[in-house]
This record gives structure tokens, sequence and C-alpha cells, in this order.
């Protein structure tokens, strides 16, 4: 009978427990069910959903809405469960980096658009407060979505949940899926939460290609051609040897962040490129010097402004507007940066903690903006690198007062040139005194040396540039016997202002005017005409026939502070942007000008550049049409439009790095961030016919390079078949010809890449491909490696060759739990003269001639707060085998010394990335 009775009574209490609400589990309507209030019920539901879970009854005291007698009469109502916290922003972080990673495209995302939108997670928005530029600042949110959820809320139809966002007339899948991580519906509860994270990165990066190359020029190459001298080989006679760069040392990356609620922003961010140990060396006064900053607060709730926002930033920021033709400050390219889907500019002012830094604005910033008018206005005054016009002592070439270059004589004493004649003294009877340095343009060095280390590795490049003797006779080795242009780090002291006003006088439609000018104080950039740009740049005179000057238009077009015409201390850019929102089609675009002799309240008449684009999209379906056209004087570098080639692609300073006074000055290409001078039409577009295919992204590029004028198209498109959800096969064809309206011209290339892939979709989100690509590029050859090279007639010169190579690859991801995930590859690839690529986890590596490699990837949440990621990767390959020839002289003395024989080399690279990360 007893034991009935507790059988009993335990199916009572049970009862009673079952009936109970867990807080930690339920849903808004059945919170709603409890003797409370809709304020209250919906306090304590994003109290748990945003702020944190409940680990006793008692935590519903932190809810302002909650009092103790509401307390004591929801106790014997609900209970508190044991749950294991799963915080929503982590999630949500977790999810933009899946998304990331699984970004199908060659090219990638913006440096440091991660980060931003990282933030935006943290400190979501409420969706009935943003503006337009906020809402299309975000991932695959486009015009059209943001303006149908405007209209929305300006009826007065407020977004009360994420369901009913959903239901917005107007708004797309892509942009509901993407949206809803950044924004809340209604303001949270609790406010001021203190927000702190913590990320610390070691990786052992290696120098990409080009930049090896140019490490590992020589000074002075085993044979000269117009001596015939065969030089003792040095390895130090190169940047390459000098640093001893095979001895690999790691990029070092420390980055904090704290949050007060939505309002109150800090951040600082270090970074110490290869071979610089600056993190570890630093002291604390070296390390603020050297790092980045901000310190900033926003207010999307002004007194007296209905729905205005205000940010005001100090320290480090970013800027962007239009379609960054004006203004979009950071150091790397992206090509084809339509901004649309995650090719996207974050718009206005934002915190950066990025990795840029030639470009990085160090100042402050103010952003006011309501519905219909905004305005920005930014100061930054910052010390930039620079390539300087240097002696052969590596001090600065200067400028005096009348802005006349100041000469050097044999015995150090400095003198000016007036009608030809020297003078050693003003014509107030004083020494030459100098008042300006003289520089060739902006420079983003690879190599991250101080000034002082610099100089000393040129005075040894310089004392082994000495004429070489041989053969009984001694010969002046070359045109420019010393280092005349070489970077110099923190310079060029800029100060920078710029504004950007815009008004939206109806929903979706904005007409914007940005500015900003450059200041100089202590520099004029001085750019050589065409006739003195090969004795400057070009080291040996026997190079400077073999140039092209069309192609080679874009250096000597360069921005220059002191011409013939006049002299400024200032560089000036202006421009327009605008764009509207009919139907299902967003139009925007931008116009900009580069101050040079025109009047800057008149338009047409300085170096100009201009883009427009439209964008429509279905449920299923989207298109995209772009034009651009930049002028080959528009040397503007805040800007980051669209193109499909970094500026100075194929001249000079890519293509004949061995031939340069510096190999270093390679580094204005290499690091290039500005667009190309092409124009052209660009279309896309994607379309899912239903479950079973669907055409990827694809794309349709016309365009015209401006230098010389080659007329170049470059088309892809994708198709995939997914007969099951767990199954997927895809095939992707890409095509580019170079040159395609004179189909004779020895400058014709044409490159075919073919890719099939088959994918796997396992349980637990796990991930299996296997892929294979082959490629052909037809072109003419390159004559100097052509063998036999003895000179005469060369049948070659006037022949097509055909290289192919081919790529296979092996991809998976296996989720062991929740908290732990591992990534690999494995691929081997045969390029016969080809350059592969491969997308590997967050990044793009291409490949040499032929080779394997594998890497490996484990991410773990190792705790509530922690994040590990670790990433090991081997690459083994092979150089390509190369006789190039010196000259065509057939009475060089011996044709075996004529040519200069690079042998194939082995490399093996490893590879370490370790990230962590502390969030509280």
């Amino acid at each position: 009978m007893k034991k009935l009775v507790l059988i009993l009574l335990s199916i009572l209490v049970l009862g009673i427990l079952g009936a109970k609400v867990d807080l930690n589990t339920a849903t808004l309507d059945e919170i709603r069910e409890l003797p409370i209030s809709e304020v209250q019920a919906r306090d304590i539901f994003e109290y748990r959903t945003f702020v944190k879970i409940l680990h006793s009854i008692y935590d519903l005291r932190e809810i302002p809405s909650i009092d103790q007698h509401t307390l004591n009469r929801l106790k014997p109502l609900v209970i508190v469960s044991m749950h294991i916290e799963s915080d929503d922003v982590a999630m949500r972080r977790s999810e933009v980096q899946e998304l990331l990673e699984r970004l199908d495209s060659s090219e990638g995302s913006s440096e440091g658009m991660a980060d931003v939108w990282e933030d935006y997670l943290m400190t979501p928005q409420n969706v009935n407060r943003m503006h337009y530029d906020d809402l299309v600042s975000l991932p695959n949110v486009s015009g059209v979505d943001a303006v149908a959820i405007l209209r929305r809320v300006a009826r007065g139809d407020t977004i009360s949940e994420m369901r009913d966002l959903r239901n917005t007339m107007g708004l797309s899948h892509y942009g509901y899926t993407n949206l809803r991580n950044y924004v809340y519906y209604k303001e949270p509860p609790v406010k001021n939460r203190l927000m702190f994270d913590i990320s610390m990165q070691y990786y052992t990066r290696y120098f990409d290609e080009a930049q090896q190359n140019m490490l590992k020029e020589s000074f002075v190459p085993k044979t000269h051609a117009n001596s015939w001298v065969t030089i003792p080989h040095d390895k130090r006679l190169s940047y390459w040897g000098y640093f001893d760069l095979d001895q690999i040392q790691p990029d070092l990356m420390l980055k904090m962040r704290m949050r007060y609620g939505s309002n109150y922003k800090m951040g600082i961010m270090h970074f110490s490129q290869k071979a610089d140990a600056g993190l570890l060396k630093s002291n604390a006064r070296d390390f603020i010097n050297d790092a980045k900053y901000y310190v900033g607060y926003e207010n999307t709730r002004l007194p007296g402004l209905t729905n205005s926002n205000l940010k005001t930033y100090l320290g480090h920021y970013r800027a962007t507007f239009g379609e960054g033709l004006v203004m979009e400050n950071t150091d790397y390219y992206s090509a084809r940066k339509t901004g649309f889907g995650f090719s996207k500019r974050i718009m206005g002012i934002t915190p950066d903690l990025s990795r840029t830094k030639e470009y990085a604005l160090r100042g402050a910033a103010v952003e006011f903006s309501h519905p219909n008018f905004g305005a920005s206005f930014f100061v930054s005054q910052d010390d930039k690198d620079a390539l300087a016009y240097v002696h052969p002592d590596g001090s600065y070439v200067m400028l005096d007062k009348e802005n006349r270059e100041i000469f050097r004589d044999d015995n150090d004493v400095d003198y000016v040139l007036i009608d030809g004649t020297a003078h050693y003294t003003d014509e107030n009877g004083d020494p030459i005194v100098g008042h300006k340095r003289k520089f060739f343009s902006y420079i983003n060095p690879t190599l991250p040396y101080d000034n002082d280390t610099l100089l000393q590795a040129e005075a040894y490049f310089n004392e082994q540039l000495n004429p070489i003797s041989g053969s009984g006779q001694t010969y002046n080795a070359y045109a420019m016997p010393y280092i005349n242009l070489a970077t110099r780090r923190d310079a060029l002291n800029e100060k920078l202002w710029g504004t950007h006003l815009q008004f939206s006088p109806i929903i979706g439609t904005r007409l914007g005017f940005t500015t900003y000018t450059a200041l100089y104080d202590n520099a004029h950039f001085v750019t050589p005409d065409f006739r003195d740009m090969f004795p400057l740049l070009l080291r040996d005179s026997y190079n400077y026939p073999k140039l092209q000057k069309a192609l080679n238009a874009e250096i000597s077009s360069m921005y220059g502070t002191l011409t013939d015409n006049y002299a400024r201390n200032y560089r000036r850019v202006i421009g327009f942007d605008g764009g509207t929102v009919i139907g299902n089609t967003s139009i925007q675009g931008e116009y900009a000008e580069l101050s040079i002799n025109g009047s800057d309240f008149k338009l047409g008449d300085d170096p100009k550049a201009y883009l427009i684009s439209a964008h429509t999209q279905y449920e299923n379906l989207y298109f995209t049409t772009l034009y651009r056209n930049y002028d080959i004087g528009f040397d503007n570098p805040y800007s980051n439009s669209f193109s499909e080639h970094e500026r100075y692609d194929d001249t000079m300073l890519e293509k004949n790095v061995y031939a340069l006074t510096n190999p270093t000055i390679g580094d204005i290409f290499n690091n290039s961030n500005q667009s190309q001078p092409e124009r052209g039409v660009y279309f896309e577009t994607r379309y899912k016919f239903n479950n079973y295919f669907t055409i990827g992204r694809s794309y349709l590029d016309l365009w015209e390079r401006l230098s010389d004028g080659r007329r170049s198209a470059r088309f892809q498109s994708e198709l995939e078949f997914r007969p099951l959800f767990q199954l997927a096969m895809r095939i992707r064809y890409k095509n580019q010809v170079n040159r395609y309206d004179d189909l004779a011209d020895r400058g014709v290339s044409k490159t075919n890449e073919y890719t099939v892939a088959v994918r796997t979709f396992l349980s637990n989100r796990d991930f299996l491909e296997l892929e294979y690509r082959y490629n052909t590029v037809k072109s003419p050859p390159y004559t100097n490696l052509t063998w036999p090279a003895e000179g005469g007639n060369n049948s070659m010169a006037a022949a097509q060759t055909l290289m192919t190579g081919d790529y296979i690859c092996v991809n998976y991801t296996h989720n062991f739990s929740p908290a732990l995930k591992l990534q690999g590859s494995f691929l081997y690839w045969y390029g016969h003269g080809i350059s592969h690529w491969d997308w590997e986890d967050m990044e793009i590596d291409f490949m040499g001639e032929k080779g394997a490699k594998a890497w490996i990837t484990i991410s773990s949440r190792i705790s509530n707060n922690m994040y590990l990621n670790l990433k090991f990767r081997n690459k083994t390959y092979q150089d390509k085998e190369l006789r190039i020839r010196q000259n065509n002289d057939p009475n060089h003395p011996n044709l075996a010394d004529h040519l200069t024989y690079f042998e194939r080399v082995e490399h093996s690279e490893n590879t370490i990335r370790l990230s962590l990360d502390y969030r509280f």
C-alpha cells in the first residue's frame, strides 16, 4: 500500500512539474500564458535570447520590469532547467564564418570585411530603425531588399519578430536569411552589457610568387649583356639573399575589442609582418605607435531627432562611399568587386582594425544620418611609406624653396642648375638648402624593415654596382650605376580631410557628393615624362628599346604635385554618386574627377572615372549589369572600384622587375590597390531552375585596357545538378581572350578552363568533394625563352604555343561535434607553364609548375568563450626550367655564355596558422 501511495505521489509531482513553464526553453507564446503583462513576457524572452540563459529563478530580478511581487507570483508556476549555454552571438558569428568558407569564388571576400560583419553580429541593430546604407552593407542584402523593409516601416507596419521579417513583401529569401542574424526587433531590455574579445594569430606565411621573384632579383646578373663579362654569383646581391629570407619568420597579430552596450566601442590591433618581430620586441610606447586603434561612440536615439543616428570615431577608421571611386581606403585589391553578394562595400564610417596600413586613415570622423539626409566629415594625419628619389649615399633628393632639384657633386656639396649652370648659392648668396623631399609615388612595401636597415642593404648593393673589370678592360656596367629610387618608411606626412553629403528625397533614391584633399607639406610627387622614365626606372640602357610606350603610359600618367604647369602641395578628388530603386531593380553609379589643370567647379576638364550598374532580382534569379570607364590619368590611391586588373598590370613594374634600378620598385604593382584604366561592360547572373538544376554565378566581361587599347573578353559559367539533397555535380567553364579584336596581333592569348566537381553532403553536415580541372593556354612564345637562341631567323617568333595543365583535388569536412570541426584537402597539379589556383580554407593560393599540396584545419570551441583554429599546410612543387638569352649578337665570343640558365628547383613549404579568440 505504501509503495502504491509513493507511486501516486510521484506521478502527481511529476504532473505538477510537467505543467510548469521552463523559462529556458519556453516559446514567447508559452511565456505569455503566465500571469504577467505583454511587456514582461517579451522582456523575459528577449533577456534569455539576447543576454544570457537563466541559471536561477532569481535571475529574473535583473530584468527591470520584473519586481519582487511578480517574482513571487511566478515561483510556483515556472522552473529553470539546467541548460548548456549556447550564445546567440557566437552562433551567428560561426554562421557567417561558415558562409565565408563556403563562398564559391576564386576572388574571395574583401579584406577586413568579416571583422566588420562580426562586429555587427556582436551589437545587432533594431531593424525598424536601420537606414538604407546600414541594410545594404550586410552580406547578400540588396538595395531592393533594403527598400522593401524601409517602405514597410514607413507605413507604420513595425516588424516585431523573425517570422514577421520573412513576410515582408519584396524581401528576397537570400536577403532575409542573411539579414536575420544582424538585427533585433525591439530594443533589448538590458542595454548596458560589457562585451570583450581578444584575438591572437601566429602564421608562418611565405612570400607569394611575385614577391619572391622580385626579392630574388640580383642587382648584378651572372652575365652582363653589353660587356660579355661573367660575374661571380653572390646570393647576397639580392634582397632575398642579403636578408636571408629563406629563414621563415611568422606574421604575428594581436587584436582586442571592447563594447559597452551598443553605444561605446574601442579596440586596438598590432600586426607584425613577416621578418619583423616588432610585436615581441616593442616596448609599450612603440607598440602603441605601430598599432591601429579606435575609440567610438554611436547613438541611434538622438534627442529631438526621429530615427537619426550619430557615429563619432577617434583613431583608425574606414571611409567608404558610393562605388569606391572617390573614397574606399584599403591596401588590398579585389577583382570584379561589384558591390553585391559577398563582394560588398560597408558604407559610411566604420572602425578599422584590418591589416591596411599604407592607406589607413588615422584621426577623427563624424557621421550623422537621417532617412532623408546624411553628412560625414573626416580628418586624418599619418606618415606614409613612399618611393623616394635618393642619392648614392641613400639620403633624400631635395628641392629648394623655388622647387628646383638639388644635385650633389663629387665632394658632396649641393647645388642647383639654373639655365644649365651649377649654382652653389641661392639668390641671396646663402648655401643651397633643401625644403621638400622628392618622391615618385606611394608604396606599400613587401619588406617590413626600418629605414636604417634598408640603407645598410642599399649601401652594400651600390658598392657591388661599381664598374666591372674583365678581359683586360673596365666596363661601366650600367646607365644608372646606383640605387636612385628606394622605399622609405613613414617618409611622407599626409594630412587629409574629406566630406560626404547625401540627400534622399524618397525611400530608395539618394544623391551624394564626396570629396577629399590630401596635403603634403614636406614633399613633392614628381613623375617623369615618357622620355625620362626609362633612364629613371631602368638600370641598363640595353633594355630601353624593349619596352612599349603605350603599355607603360600608366606609369608616366601618375599624379604629380610638381609639373611644368603647376606646383602644389595637395591631391584632390571630387565626385558625385546616386542611386534609386524601381520595382525589383536597383540602379546606382558614381562619377569622380582628379583635380589637375581644370576647375573644381567644372566637370570633364580633368582625368575622370565613372561607373553605373543595375541589379535586378527575383526569387530564384538575379541579373547584374555594370559599365565602367577610368581614364589613364585618374590616379587616386584611395579608390577601390570594380575592374578586371589592378593598376600597372603588364607594365615594366610587373614584367620587367629584373631591369629596374631597384627591384622593390615592383611593389608599386605587387601591392597595388587601384583599378587599372579600362573601359568595359560586365554582366552577371545566377538562376535556379528548380530543386535539381541551378546555373551558378556566371558572368561575361568585355573590356578595353586604355593604356594600349587591348580588348579582352572573360566568360565563366557553371551548372549544378542535384538529383538528391545530399549529392551535387557541378561543371564549370571559364574562357578568356586577350586582344580578341585583332587575332593577327602577337599579343593574342586564349585561355580555357574546364572543371568537373562532385560533392556529397553527409550526415552531421559533413562534406566530401572531388574536383578535376583542365586548362589550356594558347599564346605566342616568349622568344627570349626559345631554345636555341642564337639569333637570325627564329620561326618560333611568329608561331603559337599551346600549354596545357591539369589539377585534381579532394576536399573534406568532418564535424566531430558542434564544437569541433576538421577540414582538409589534398591536390596534385601539373602546370606545364600554366598558373593554377586553389581556394583553401579562407585564402587563395597560386601554385608553381608541378607539385602536390595538403592542408588540414582544426576548429574548436574549447570553452564557452574560447575558440581555437589550427591549420597546417605542406606544399611541394617545382620551378620551370628556363634558358633566357641575353641578346641577338651573332658575334658573341661564347654562345654558351650567351644564355642565363635557370634550373628546375624543388621547393617544400610547411606553414602553420594558429588563431585563438576569447570572447567575454
